[in-house]
């Protein structure tokens, strides 16, 4: 089992996080005009679309918001496989984020500090 523990130890130093960050934008609710009364429409979410970089599945990657707030997307993630998620998000003034922390399904993690 040394080719995982040499992929930790590499992945543990990079500085470059293992998945490739396609978007990372915050939706928020739009507030529609009418004759009756103003209708609020959708809601706040984090839009991401992500694919994983690395030869090994991982399970959990962390978004940091601008304004210190977190989210992460849990689940399988192949290598080289794009997702596309909404993730549901509190009332926010965040504008983007970044990706703070990745967790491989072998529990081994990177983080972005």
């Amino acid at each position: 089992m040394l080719v995982p523990l040499m992929l930790s130890s590499l992945i543990g130093l990079s500085s470059t996080p293992p998945v490739r960050l396609a978007t990372c934008q915050v939706l928020t609710p739009t507030t529609l005009q009418s004759d009756s009364a103003p209708t609020t429409v959708g809601i706040y979410s984090l839009h991401v679309r992500f694919a994983d970089t690395t030869p090994e599945p991982i399970s959990r990657v962390t978004f940091t918001l601008d304004d210190g707030s977190q989210v992460s997307d849990v689940g399988t993630f192949s290598p080289g496989v794009a997702i596309n998620h909404d993730l549901d998000l509190s009332s926010t003034q965040a504008t983007s984020c970044a990706i703070s922390m990745v967790q491989f399904v072998d529990g081994t993690t990177w983080n972005a500090n």
